[in-house]
């Protein structure tokens, strides 16, 4: 009987730290700040969060091209076309283009060119 709760207490002190060396590499490959703007999207009423000054955003995937469009067009600048990935928008004479790249699955990262419009919800 003795032998059963320390074959027991070994397994679950096994099984611990499997769990925690697949979280500590879940967070080494997507990255701290990733992770805590990937919670606040799911946790708030934000739909799009600033990765970094250099125009990279996050969004949920949902939506996200409708989204894109109104944000951009909330900071006046008109939609054009859509060529791939990128979105061609006009103002002023001048053109900004935005690229999407589908991440993580359930998330998408624009890259808004030389950081023209903070589509941020904050």
């Amino acid at each position: 009987m003795k032998n059963k709760w320390k074959v027991i207490l070994f397994s679950s002190t096994g099984i611990l730290m499997i769990l925690v060396v697949v979280a500590a590499t879940y967070i080494n490959n997507v990255g701290y700040n990733n992770i805590k703007l990937m919670y606040k999207l799911n946790t708030t009423e934000v739909s799009i969060v600033q990765m970094d000054e250099e125009g990279h955003y996050l969004a949920l995937r949902e939506n996200s091209n409708e989204l894109l469009r109104d944000r951009m067009e909330r900071e006046g600048w008109q939609f054009q076309q859509q060529e791939g990935s990128g979105y061609f928008f006009d103002k002023d004479n001048k053109e900004a283009v935005v690229t999407t790249k589908i991440w993580n699955r359930n998330y998408v990262i624009y890259q808004v060119n030389d950081n023209v419009a903070n589509i941020a919800d904050e």
